[in-house]
Protein backbone atom coordinates (compact mmCIF):
# COMPACT_ATOMS: atom_id res chain seq x y z
CA UNK A 1 0.00 0.00 0.00
CA UNK A 2 1.18 4.19 0.10
CA UNK A 3 3.92 4.84 2.39
CA UNK A 4 1.90 7.95 3.88
CA UNK A 5 4.69 8.77 6.03
CA UNK A 6 7.43 8.66 2.95
CA UNK A 7 5.05 10.16 1.11
CA UNK A 8 4.87 13.22 3.60
CA UNK A 9 8.60 13.29 3.55
CA UNK A 10 8.65 13.38 -0.33
CA UNK A 11 7.07 16.42 -0.60
CA UNK A 12 8.55 18.15 2.08
CA UNK A 13 11.51 17.61 -0.08
CA UNK A 14 10.38 18.40 -2.99
CA UNK A 15 8.84 21.54 -1.29
CA UNK A 16 12.19 22.75 -0.48
CA UNK A 17 14.10 21.59 -3.64
CA UNK A 18 11.92 23.56 -5.59
CA UNK A 19 12.72 26.67 -3.37
CA UNK A 20 16.43 25.68 -4.17
CA UNK A 21 15.77 26.11 -7.74
CA UNK A 22 13.51 28.94 -7.73
CA UNK A 23 16.13 31.04 -5.57
CA UNK A 24 19.54 29.49 -6.52
CA UNK A 25 20.01 27.48 -9.26
CA UNK A 26 17.75 29.52 -11.89
CA UNK A 27 18.70 32.92 -11.24
CA UNK A 28 22.22 31.59 -12.09
CA UNK A 29 20.89 29.73 -15.51
CA UNK A 30 19.66 33.26 -16.45
CA UNK A 31 23.08 34.75 -15.58
CA UNK A 32 24.34 31.72 -17.94
CA UNK A 33 21.93 32.13 -20.62
CA UNK A 34 22.95 36.87 -20.35
CA UNK A 35 26.70 35.48 -20.80
CA UNK A 36 26.10 33.67 -23.61
CA UNK A 37 24.03 36.91 -25.11
CA UNK A 38 26.88 38.51 -24.73
CA UNK A 39 28.99 37.05 -26.41
CA UNK A 40 27.28 36.35 -29.63
CA UNK A 41 26.50 39.90 -29.95
CA UNK A 42 30.22 40.48 -29.81
CA UNK A 43 30.97 38.37 -32.43
CA UNK A 44 27.37 39.42 -34.63
CA UNK A 45 28.92 42.83 -34.40
CA UNK A 46 32.29 41.69 -35.67
CA UNK A 47 30.54 40.27 -38.66
CA UNK A 48 28.37 43.40 -39.26
CA UNK A 49 31.40 45.75 -38.35
CA UNK A 50 33.30 43.13 -41.52
CA UNK A 51 30.50 43.81 -43.94
CA UNK A 52 30.65 39.84 -43.37
CA UNK A 53 26.74 39.83 -43.19
CA UNK A 54 24.34 42.48 -42.94
CA UNK A 55 22.10 43.77 -39.62
CA UNK A 56 18.33 42.26 -39.83
CA UNK A 57 16.43 44.45 -41.03
CA UNK A 58 13.56 42.88 -40.11
CA UNK A 59 14.93 42.00 -36.36
CA UNK A 60 12.64 44.37 -34.43
CA UNK A 61 9.41 43.58 -36.00
CA UNK A 62 9.78 39.79 -35.02
CA UNK A 63 7.89 39.05 -32.23
CA UNK A 64 9.14 35.94 -30.13
CA UNK A 65 6.66 34.81 -27.06
CA UNK A 66 8.42 31.20 -26.67
CA UNK A 67 12.34 29.60 -27.32
CA UNK A 68 12.35 29.20 -30.71
CA UNK A 69 15.23 26.51 -32.41
CA UNK A 70 16.25 28.17 -35.42
CA UNK A 71 16.37 26.47 -38.40
CA UNK A 72 19.17 24.41 -39.87
CA UNK A 73 18.09 23.69 -43.51
CA UNK A 74 20.72 22.99 -45.92
CA UNK A 75 21.41 26.37 -48.43
CA UNK A 76 23.54 27.16 -51.55
CA UNK A 77 27.31 28.57 -50.59
CA UNK A 78 26.43 31.68 -52.70
CA UNK A 79 23.28 32.20 -49.96
CA UNK A 80 25.50 31.57 -47.15
CA UNK A 81 26.13 35.44 -45.94
CA UNK A 82 22.42 36.04 -46.10
CA UNK A 83 21.31 32.88 -44.87
CA UNK A 84 23.31 32.64 -41.59
CA UNK A 85 22.73 36.01 -40.98
CA UNK A 86 19.50 35.63 -40.61
CA UNK A 87 19.75 32.42 -38.06
CA UNK A 88 22.33 34.24 -35.70
CA UNK A 89 20.17 37.27 -35.56
CA UNK A 90 17.47 34.72 -34.94
CA UNK A 91 19.40 33.19 -32.36
CA UNK A 92 20.14 36.36 -30.76
CA UNK A 93 16.53 37.16 -30.45
CA UNK A 94 16.23 34.10 -28.64
CA UNK A 95 18.47 34.76 -26.01
CA UNK A 96 17.03 38.85 -26.33
CA UNK A 97 13.67 36.86 -25.16
CA UNK A 98 15.35 35.08 -22.66
CA UNK A 99 17.19 37.50 -21.09
CA UNK A 100 14.87 39.67 -20.72
CA UNK A 101 11.17 38.24 -20.57
CA UNK A 102 11.25 34.67 -19.65
CA UNK A 103 10.34 33.68 -16.17
CA UNK A 104 12.73 31.33 -14.70
CA UNK A 105 11.26 29.54 -12.12
CA UNK A 106 10.16 25.43 -11.60
CA UNK A 107 6.81 25.54 -12.45
CA UNK A 108 7.42 27.71 -15.74
CA UNK A 109 9.85 25.11 -16.67
CA UNK A 110 7.94 22.14 -17.48
CA UNK A 111 9.64 19.32 -19.25
CA UNK A 112 8.64 20.55 -22.76
CA UNK A 113 9.89 23.52 -22.00
CA UNK A 114 13.29 21.97 -20.97
CA UNK A 115 13.37 19.94 -24.22
CA UNK A 116 13.25 23.09 -26.59
CA UNK A 117 15.45 25.19 -24.00
CA UNK A 118 18.07 21.98 -24.95
CA UNK A 119 17.29 21.97 -28.47
CA UNK A 120 17.62 25.82 -28.75
CA UNK A 121 21.13 25.38 -27.19
CA UNK A 122 22.16 22.93 -29.84
CA UNK A 123 21.37 24.73 -32.64
CA UNK A 124 24.92 25.68 -32.76
CA UNK A 125 27.47 23.24 -31.79
CA UNK A 126 29.55 25.50 -29.81
CA UNK A 127 32.37 22.80 -29.23
CA UNK A 128 32.95 21.71 -32.79
CA UNK A 129 32.79 25.23 -34.00
CA UNK A 130 34.39 24.18 -37.43
CA UNK A 131 34.23 24.80 -40.90
CA UNK A 132 33.74 20.78 -41.07
CA UNK A 133 30.96 20.21 -38.93
CA UNK A 134 27.98 18.40 -40.30
CA UNK A 135 25.16 21.32 -39.15
CA UNK A 136 24.65 23.36 -42.41
CA UNK A 137 24.09 26.69 -39.56
CA UNK A 138 27.01 25.79 -37.35
CA UNK A 139 29.15 25.18 -40.75
CA UNK A 140 28.12 28.44 -42.37
CA UNK A 141 28.34 30.39 -39.07
CA UNK A 142 32.32 29.11 -38.59
CA UNK A 143 33.12 30.03 -41.96
CA UNK A 144 32.12 33.12 -41.99
CA UNK A 145 33.66 34.02 -38.25
CA UNK A 146 36.56 32.68 -39.91
CA UNK A 147 36.81 35.13 -42.75
CA UNK A 148 35.77 37.71 -39.86
CA UNK A 149 39.16 36.93 -38.48
CA UNK A 150 41.52 37.02 -41.80
CA UNK A 151 43.48 40.18 -41.52
CA UNK A 152 41.82 41.14 -38.08
CA UNK A 153 43.92 43.17 -35.41
CA UNK A 154 45.28 40.40 -33.04
CA UNK A 155 43.45 41.57 -30.14
CA UNK A 156 39.89 41.15 -32.32
CA UNK A 157 40.71 37.61 -33.25
CA UNK A 158 41.65 36.23 -29.44
CA UNK A 159 38.74 38.52 -28.36
CA UNK A 160 36.56 36.27 -30.99
CA UNK A 161 37.71 32.86 -30.23
CA UNK A 162 37.25 33.45 -26.67
CA UNK A 163 34.03 34.50 -27.13
CA UNK A 164 33.21 31.20 -28.57
CA UNK A 165 35.15 29.01 -25.91
CA UNK A 166 32.89 31.25 -23.12
CA UNK A 167 30.05 29.76 -25.15
CA UNK A 168 30.83 26.10 -25.21
CA UNK A 169 31.80 26.21 -21.74
CA UNK A 170 28.21 28.09 -20.55
CA UNK A 171 26.26 26.02 -22.88
CA UNK A 172 27.88 23.06 -21.31
CA UNK A 173 27.31 24.07 -18.15
CA UNK A 174 23.62 25.09 -19.16
CA UNK A 175 22.76 21.89 -19.92
CA UNK A 176 23.95 19.96 -17.37
CA UNK A 177 21.31 22.18 -14.95
CA UNK A 178 18.77 21.54 -17.93
CA UNK A 179 19.22 17.81 -17.18
CA UNK A 180 19.67 18.37 -13.27
CA UNK A 181 16.23 20.21 -13.62
CA UNK A 182 14.62 17.70 -15.81
CA UNK A 183 15.18 14.76 -12.95
CA UNK A 184 14.35 17.09 -10.36
CA UNK A 185 10.76 17.31 -12.44
CA UNK A 186 10.24 14.11 -12.58
CA UNK A 187 9.92 13.89 -8.99
CA UNK A 188 8.27 16.65 -8.76
CA UNK A 189 5.69 15.17 -10.95
CA UNK A 190 6.10 11.77 -8.36
CA UNK A 191 5.22 14.11 -5.25
CA UNK A 192 1.97 16.26 -7.00
CA UNK A 193 0.76 12.41 -8.25
CA UNK A 194 1.35 11.09 -4.25
CA UNK A 195 -0.21 14.31 -3.30
CA UNK A 196 -3.27 14.83 -5.14
CA UNK A 197 -4.12 10.72 -5.37
CA UNK A 198 -3.29 9.21 -2.36
CA UNK A 199 -5.13 12.01 -0.38
CA UNK A 200 -8.23 12.28 -3.13
CA UNK A 201 -11.68 10.47 -1.49
CA UNK A 202 -12.25 8.32 -4.25
CA UNK A 203 -8.36 6.62 -3.78
CA UNK A 204 -8.91 3.46 -2.15
CA UNK A 205 -5.93 2.44 -0.07
CA UNK A 206 -7.15 -0.76 1.40
CA UNK A 207 -7.59 -1.76 -2.47
CA UNK A 208 -4.09 -0.73 -3.58
CA UNK A 209 -2.17 -2.48 -0.83
CA UNK A 210 -3.31 -5.54 -1.93
CA UNK A 211 -0.59 -5.80 -4.70
CA UNK A 212 1.60 -3.25 -6.85
CA UNK A 213 -0.72 -3.91 -9.74
CA UNK A 214 -3.56 -2.77 -7.66
CA UNK A 215 -1.75 0.26 -6.27
CA UNK A 216 -1.25 1.24 -10.11
CA UNK A 217 -5.19 0.26 -10.99
CA UNK A 218 -6.01 2.37 -8.40
CA UNK A 219 -3.80 5.44 -9.41
CA UNK A 220 -4.77 5.24 -12.92
CA UNK A 221 -8.18 5.30 -12.09
CA UNK A 222 -8.84 8.30 -10.58
CA UNK A 223 -5.73 10.09 -12.38
CA UNK A 224 -7.10 11.86 -15.29
CA UNK A 225 -10.04 12.86 -12.74
CA UNK A 226 -7.76 14.69 -10.66
CA UNK A 227 -5.25 16.23 -13.44
CA UNK A 228 -7.06 16.76 -16.73
CA UNK A 229 -5.10 17.12 -19.30
CA UNK A 230 -1.42 16.02 -17.35
CA UNK A 231 0.11 13.83 -18.93
CA UNK A 232 -0.26 10.13 -17.65
CA UNK A 233 3.71 8.66 -17.33
CA UNK A 234 3.85 5.02 -16.90
CA UNK A 235 7.01 5.14 -16.29
CA UNK A 236 7.18 7.72 -13.41
CA UNK A 237 4.07 5.86 -12.53
CA UNK A 238 5.62 2.68 -11.71
CA UNK A 239 8.23 4.56 -10.02
CA UNK A 240 5.79 5.11 -7.52
CA UNK A 241 4.54 1.97 -6.88
CA UNK A 242 7.69 0.34 -6.48
CA UNK A 243 8.87 3.09 -4.07
CA UNK A 244 6.26 1.81 -1.85
CA UNK A 245 5.78 -1.48 -2.64
CA UNK A 246 8.88 -3.23 -3.92
CA UNK A 247 11.03 -5.58 -2.29
CA UNK A 248 14.06 -3.23 -1.75
CA UNK A 249 11.70 -0.34 -1.30
CA UNK A 250 13.61 1.15 1.76
CA UNK A 251 16.42 1.22 -0.59
CA UNK A 252 14.48 2.92 -3.22
CA UNK A 253 13.20 5.34 -0.65
CA UNK A 254 16.53 5.95 1.14
CA UNK A 255 18.07 7.01 -2.49
CA UNK A 256 15.44 9.06 -3.34
CA UNK A 257 15.24 10.78 -0.53
CA UNK A 258 19.16 11.51 -0.60
CA UNK A 259 18.67 12.72 -3.90
CA UNK A 260 16.25 15.29 -2.78
CA UNK A 261 17.85 16.58 0.17
CA UNK A 262 18.54 20.07 -0.03
CA UNK A 263 21.61 21.50 1.99
CA UNK A 264 20.78 23.96 4.72
CA UNK A 265 21.26 27.63 5.03
CA UNK A 266 24.25 27.01 7.01
CA UNK A 267 25.55 24.14 5.30
CA UNK A 268 25.68 26.32 2.09
CA UNK A 269 26.92 29.58 3.58
CA UNK A 270 29.84 27.04 4.96
CA UNK A 271 30.71 25.43 1.14
CA UNK A 272 30.31 28.92 -0.08
CA UNK A 273 33.32 30.30 -1.40
CA UNK A 274 33.11 33.54 -2.82
CA UNK A 275 36.80 35.39 -4.65
CA UNK A 276 35.62 39.17 -4.76
CA UNK A 277 38.51 40.01 -7.23
CA UNK A 278 37.29 37.06 -9.58
CA UNK A 279 33.56 38.96 -9.63
CA UNK A 280 34.48 41.63 -10.55
CA UNK A 281 37.27 40.87 -12.59
CA UNK A 282 33.95 39.42 -14.46
CA UNK A 283 32.74 42.89 -14.23
CA UNK A 284 35.92 44.17 -15.52
CA UNK A 285 35.61 41.96 -18.48
CA UNK A 286 32.32 42.40 -19.09
CA UNK A 287 33.16 46.46 -18.96
CA UNK A 288 36.22 45.86 -22.04
CA UNK A 289 32.83 44.94 -25.14
CA UNK A 290 32.48 48.69 -25.11
CA UNK A 291 36.01 48.57 -27.04
CA UNK A 292 34.66 46.81 -30.43
CA UNK A 293 31.16 48.85 -29.92
CA UNK A 294 32.93 51.91 -29.49
CA UNK A 295 34.72 50.75 -33.06
CA UNK A 296 31.89 51.16 -34.68
CA UNK A 297 30.56 54.32 -33.33
CA UNK A 298 33.71 56.14 -34.43
CA UNK A 299 33.82 55.06 -37.79
CA UNK A 300 30.00 56.11 -38.06
CA UNK A 301 30.56 59.36 -36.69
CA UNK A 302 33.71 60.05 -39.10
CA UNK A 303 31.27 59.22 -42.06
CA UNK A 304 28.53 61.38 -40.96
CA UNK A 305 30.84 64.59 -39.60
CA UNK A 306 32.48 63.97 -43.88
CA UNK A 307 28.73 64.19 -45.40
CA UNK A 308 28.03 67.01 -43.31
CA UNK A 309 31.30 68.74 -44.14
CA UNK A 310 31.23 67.85 -47.66
CA UNK A 311 28.09 69.85 -47.81
CA UNK A 312 29.19 73.14 -45.84
CA UNK A 313 32.26 73.16 -48.01
CA UNK A 314 32.12 76.36 -50.63
CA UNK A 315 33.80 76.28 -53.73
CA UNK A 316 36.29 79.21 -51.99
CA UNK A 317 36.20 76.94 -48.56
CA UNK A 318 37.55 73.70 -51.06
CA UNK A 319 39.55 75.93 -52.61
CA UNK A 320 41.38 77.03 -48.85
CA UNK A 321 41.19 73.30 -47.73
CA UNK A 322 43.27 72.48 -50.68
CA UNK A 323 45.73 75.19 -50.32
CA UNK A 324 46.28 74.17 -46.40
CA UNK A 325 46.62 70.77 -47.30
CA UNK A 326 49.68 71.36 -50.11
CA UNK A 327 51.10 74.40 -47.63
CA UNK A 328 50.66 71.26 -44.48
CA UNK A 329 48.61 73.13 -42.07
CA UNK A 330 46.84 71.58 -40.17
CA UNK A 331 42.62 72.17 -40.15
CA UNK A 332 40.57 74.34 -37.87
CA UNK A 333 38.82 72.37 -35.45
CA UNK A 334 35.22 71.82 -35.96
CA UNK A 335 32.60 72.74 -33.41
CA UNK A 336 29.46 71.62 -33.21
CA UNK A 337 26.51 72.60 -30.95
CA UNK A 338 24.92 69.54 -29.54
CA UNK A 339 22.01 68.65 -27.25
CA UNK A 340 22.75 66.55 -23.94
CA UNK A 341 19.76 65.00 -22.29
CA UNK A 342 20.35 63.09 -19.06
CA UNK A 343 18.02 59.90 -19.40
CA UNK A 344 17.45 59.46 -15.60
CA UNK A 345 16.66 63.15 -15.17
CA UNK A 346 15.26 63.97 -18.65
CA UNK A 347 17.13 67.93 -18.12
CA UNK A 348 18.67 69.14 -21.66
CA UNK A 349 21.86 70.83 -21.21
CA UNK A 350 23.64 72.69 -24.46
CA UNK A 351 27.25 72.02 -25.07
CA UNK A 352 29.55 73.36 -27.84
CA UNK A 353 31.95 70.11 -28.83
CA UNK A 354 35.22 69.92 -30.11
CA UNK A 355 34.44 67.65 -33.02
CA UNK A 356 38.71 66.77 -33.49
CA UNK A 357 39.19 66.58 -29.71
CA UNK A 358 36.02 63.76 -29.36
CA UNK A 359 37.08 61.44 -31.88
CA UNK A 360 40.81 61.78 -30.46
CA UNK A 361 39.14 60.83 -26.90
CA UNK A 362 37.21 58.28 -28.60
CA UNK A 363 40.21 56.18 -30.18
CA UNK A 364 41.79 56.89 -26.89
CA UNK A 365 38.82 54.74 -25.02
CA UNK A 366 38.96 52.01 -27.62
CA UNK A 367 42.58 51.26 -26.91
CA UNK A 368 41.72 51.74 -23.59
CA UNK A 369 38.94 49.08 -23.38
CA UNK A 370 40.66 46.61 -25.48
CA UNK A 371 43.57 46.60 -23.20
CA UNK A 372 41.74 44.39 -20.48
CA UNK A 373 39.49 42.76 -23.07
CA UNK A 374 41.46 39.23 -22.64
CA UNK A 375 42.55 37.91 -19.23
CA UNK A 376 46.52 37.39 -20.54
CA UNK A 377 46.55 41.24 -21.79
CA UNK A 378 48.71 43.43 -19.40
CA UNK A 379 46.01 45.93 -19.03
CA UNK A 380 43.77 42.73 -17.09
CA UNK A 381 46.97 41.96 -15.19
CA UNK A 382 47.25 45.43 -14.08
CA UNK A 383 43.86 46.12 -12.67
CA UNK A 384 43.58 42.75 -11.13
CA UNK A 385 47.00 43.16 -9.16
CA UNK A 386 44.56 45.81 -7.14
CA UNK A 387 42.42 45.56 -3.84
CA UNK A 388 39.01 44.70 -4.46
CA UNK A 389 38.27 48.66 -3.04
CA UNK A 390 40.10 50.23 -5.94
CA UNK A 391 39.01 47.54 -8.51
CA UNK A 392 35.39 48.82 -7.69
CA UNK A 393 36.43 52.07 -7.39
CA UNK A 394 37.39 51.48 -11.04
CA UNK A 395 33.80 50.13 -12.00
CA UNK A 396 32.20 52.67 -10.30
CA UNK A 397 34.06 55.18 -12.07
CA UNK A 398 34.31 53.73 -15.62
CA UNK A 399 30.38 53.34 -15.40
CA UNK A 400 29.92 56.91 -14.39
CA UNK A 401 32.17 57.60 -17.43
CA UNK A 402 30.97 55.41 -20.03
CA UNK A 403 27.36 56.64 -19.18
CA UNK A 404 28.19 60.40 -19.75
CA UNK A 405 29.93 59.40 -23.44
CA UNK A 406 26.72 57.31 -24.39
CA UNK A 407 25.32 60.77 -24.02
CA UNK A 408 27.40 62.72 -26.06
CA UNK A 409 27.14 60.29 -28.69
CA UNK A 410 23.20 60.15 -28.46
CA UNK A 411 23.58 63.88 -28.98
CA UNK A 412 25.67 63.88 -31.89
CA UNK A 413 23.82 61.01 -33.66
CA UNK A 414 20.50 63.53 -33.18
CA UNK A 415 23.05 66.14 -34.63
CA UNK A 416 23.86 64.88 -37.60
CA UNK A 417 20.50 63.39 -38.11
CA UNK A 418 18.79 66.81 -37.68
CA UNK A 419 21.31 69.02 -39.58
CA UNK A 420 21.92 67.53 -43.26
CA UNK A 421 20.15 68.18 -45.88
CA UNK A 422 17.08 65.57 -46.94
CA UNK A 423 19.10 64.50 -49.99
CA UNK A 424 21.90 63.13 -47.55
CA UNK A 425 19.28 61.99 -44.95
CA UNK A 426 19.67 58.54 -45.72
CA UNK A 427 23.14 58.40 -46.20
CA UNK A 428 23.88 58.86 -42.55
CA UNK A 429 25.12 55.93 -40.69
CA UNK A 430 22.50 55.95 -37.15
CA UNK A 431 23.75 55.16 -33.90
CA UNK A 432 20.47 53.55 -32.03
CA UNK A 433 21.86 49.57 -32.59
CA UNK A 434 25.64 50.48 -31.11
CA UNK A 435 23.79 52.69 -28.20
CA UNK A 436 21.47 49.73 -27.30
CA UNK A 437 24.52 47.43 -27.05
CA UNK A 438 26.89 49.62 -25.17
CA UNK A 439 23.55 50.16 -22.97
CA UNK A 440 23.44 46.15 -22.39
CA UNK A 441 27.15 45.72 -21.83
CA UNK A 442 26.81 48.82 -19.05
CA UNK A 443 23.61 47.00 -17.34
CA UNK A 444 25.52 43.32 -17.55
CA UNK A 445 28.69 45.01 -15.63
CA UNK A 446 26.40 46.61 -13.30
CA UNK A 447 24.53 43.34 -12.18
CA UNK A 448 27.96 42.43 -11.57
CA UNK A 449 28.99 44.72 -9.91
CA UNK A 450 25.81 44.83 -8.00
CA UNK A 451 26.07 41.08 -7.07
CA UNK A 452 29.86 41.87 -5.53
CA UNK A 453 28.24 44.64 -3.06
CA UNK A 454 25.27 42.32 -2.29
CA UNK A 455 27.74 39.18 -1.23
CA UNK A 456 30.11 41.97 0.61
CA UNK A 457 26.75 43.08 2.90
CA UNK A 458 25.41 39.39 3.03
CA UNK A 459 28.40 38.09 4.73
CA UNK A 460 28.74 41.75 6.74
CA UNK A 461 24.83 40.32 8.07
CA UNK A 462 26.61 36.99 8.96
CA UNK A 463 29.60 38.46 10.64
CA UNK A 464 27.11 40.23 12.94
CA UNK A 465 25.40 36.93 13.45
CA UNK A 466 28.54 34.89 14.20
CA UNK A 467 28.64 33.20 10.95
CA UNK A 468 31.82 32.96 8.90
CA UNK A 469 32.67 30.60 5.88
CA UNK A 470 35.59 29.48 7.65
Amino acid sequence: MPDFDFTKKVIEAVDARTIYFNTEVLPQLLEKYRLVHTCVKNIIEVLVQKSIIQPDPYKHEKKISDVEVISNEPFLDAERALVIGMRISDYEAVLDFICTYYKFSVENIDFSSIKKFVEFNNSINWHYFSPSNNSPTTRGFAILFNEAKQGAPAITANMMNDNVAKCDRVIKEINDVLKNLNEFQKESYKALVRKNIFEHPKFNANKAKESPESELAEIKKIFSFVFNKQPFYTVLIEEIVNEDQAPNKEALQNELLQKLKTQTQKEKKAVKKIDPTEILMDAVQSLSGLGPQLQKVEEKIVENNKILQDENHTLFSKFVHALRKTLNIAEPAIFYDIILTEPTTGSVQRERLNYNSFIYELEKKIVFYNSFSLKNLPGYKKIEMNSPEKILDFLNKQLAVAHKLMTKIAALDSFFKENVSNESKGSIKGLKMELTSMKNTLVNTNQKRVEYTGILEEEEQMKKLGITNE
